[in-house]
């Protein structure tokens, strides 16, 4: 899977969630129009960056549009934004933040699937025994030495 740093991948993903098909996509990248992306999409994102790191790197970003990625690094603060903005989850509503980690967040078991797949190994999901449907799952998400710290059971997933 192409890796994506944590800002493009965060600003894809608003191209993605606004409905944009691949295509049309690649076109707005290579045109390069910053204003044309605040207008479609979001007038307070800084597009700049990520029509810059698009002409670096063409082959890169469009095989993560066509075919996914992951993130060789991501932040709390990052996986926060892309649950909400992939996923449509927000804080307090959908899950608990407790400053460290996310607790209780309920997915259906392809998006479970999909955030793990993006996301690299130090972020530990642990599940919970909760009774759910059977295509759904309820998860805390922490890095690493914090999940196994607090003897999560299930730390490692």
């Amino acid at each position: 899977m192409t890796k994506l740093p944590q800002l493009y991948a965060l600003q894809l993903e608003r191209l993605i969630a606004h409905g944009l098909r691949e295509e049309r996509i690649l076109e707005l990248l290579r045109s390069g129009s910053e204003a044309e992306l605040a207008a479609l999409v979001n007038p307070e994102v800084k597009w700049e960056r990520l029509i810059t790191y698009a002409q670096d790197n063409r082959q890169t970003l469009e095989k993560a549009v066509r075919h996914g990625y992951s993130f060789p690094f991501i932040t709390i603060g990052g996986i926060k934004s892309l649950l909400a903005i992939k996923f449509g989850r927000q804080e307090a509503a959908d899950y608990s933040f407790g400053g460290d980690r996310i607790e209780g967040l309920r997915l259906h078991a392809s998006e479970h699937d999909l955030l793990r797949a993006m996301l690299p190994s130090y972020w530990v999901f642990t599940r919970a025994a909760a009774s759910l449907p059977d295509d759904n799952v309820e998860i805390s998400i922490a890095l690493r030495g914090l999940a196994e710290s607090r003897g999560d059971g299930n730390a490692g997933e």
